[in-house]
Parts: C-alpha cells; sequence; structure tokens
C-alpha cells in the first residue's frame, strides 16, 4: 500500500491543530489518536485507508468540541438545559462529574484487595475504554466525554465501587469466622 501525500499529511496535522491536540514532537494527543486507531507511530508512515480512519475520527472529535465548526454537519438539536449543564462547559463534563470519576476511582483502588494492582489515572482510563467505547489520553482524560457520556461512566463506576463493597464485606465476614 502507498503511503500517503505530503497534502494528507498537513491536513492531518491542520486538523489536530484546529482540535489542539498538536504539540512538539510524537509525544501529543494527535499520535495518541493516530496509534490507538492504526497501530502507527509515525504520520508519514500510514495509508490511504489509515488517512482516511484517522480523517474521521478528527473529523468527530471537532463535531463534539465545537457544534458550530465548519465540518459540523448536522444542526445542533435544541433541547431545555440540564440542571448539570454549566455555562461554558458546551456540553462537554462538568468539573463535577469529573471530580466525582476520580472520586469512584480512587475508592476502587482503597477497595482493591491487591495493593499493587492499577493505578487510579489507569483505572479511569480503563473504565472510560470500556464503557464510553472511548480512547483518552491520561493527561486529559474527560477532553471528549460529554455530559451524558459522563453521566453513564459515573453509573458504572457507582456499580464497580458497590461490588467491590460487597466483595470486601464478604472478605471481612469470611475472615471473621
Amino acid at each position: 500500500m502507498a503511503a500517503i501525500t505530503k497534502e494528507q499529511i498537513k491536513r492531518i496535522y491542520g486538523m489536530g491543530a484546529g482540535l489542539g491536540i498538536v504539540g512538539k514532537d510524537r509525544d501529543d494527543m494527535l499520535h495518541e489518536v493516530i496509534f490507538s486507531i492504526t497501530g502507527k507511530e509515525s504520520v508519514k508512515d500510514l495509508t490511504d485507508s489509515d488517512f482516511k480512519a484517522v480523517q474521521t475520527e478528527l473529523i468527530n472529535r471537532m463535531k463534539l468540541a465545537d457544534p458550530n465548526h465548519p465540518l459540523y454537519k448536522s444542526k445542533p438539536k435544541k433541547t431545555k438545559k440540564k440542571e448539570n449543564e454549566e455555562i461554558g462547559c458546551n456540553g462537554m463534563a462538568t468539573p463535577e462529574q469529573q471530580r466525582l470519576c476520580w472520586r469512584y476511582c480512587y475508592r476502587l483502588k482503597e477497595l482493591d484487595p491487591n495493593p499493587k494492582s492499577a493505578d487510579v489515572g489507569d483505572r479511569l482510563l480503563g473504565a472510560i475504554d470500556k464503557v464510553l467505547d472511548v480512547t483518552a489520553s491520561k493527561k486529559e482524560p474527560f477532553r471528549w466525554i460529554d455530559q451524558d457520556q459522563c453521566s453513564k461512566l459515573i453509573e458504572q463506576l457507582k456499580r464497580y465501587v458497590n461490588t467491590a463493597e460487597r466483595r470486601a464485606k464478604r472478605g471481612e465476614e469470611c475472615a471473621g469466622t
């Protein structure tokens, strides 16, 4: 398969710059997105089909980030403002929702019987990937998560904590008898 053209490379970097995910080296969020989609570390190694997949993902992220963006083709739905929607959040996860997710992840860490298990950040990234099918970065795990998705994540984390608490309680009861 042929490598992508210089114009396609410029387009990927341009879209990444528009999203604010391009850094000074390959250790940036744009390259994390590219790697998560294609398994390739360099933009120059992409094929035409890789380019199309990356471009589609970047366009979808532009739509999520800014409904007024020219690539946003569907009209935003007019709905009543939800109680938890804050001005300036543009429908993305609120700071309160983010804090609640972190709180549940720290509680899961406390309840884990294995002290050498995954750290809290890895737990959160794993939950985001499993529950929402969103690839998140450790630097900004909530960057692409809207309020509805975050509500879904919170509910699942709550279930995880309840299950872990029941297991811990059963473990204490078994140890006490």
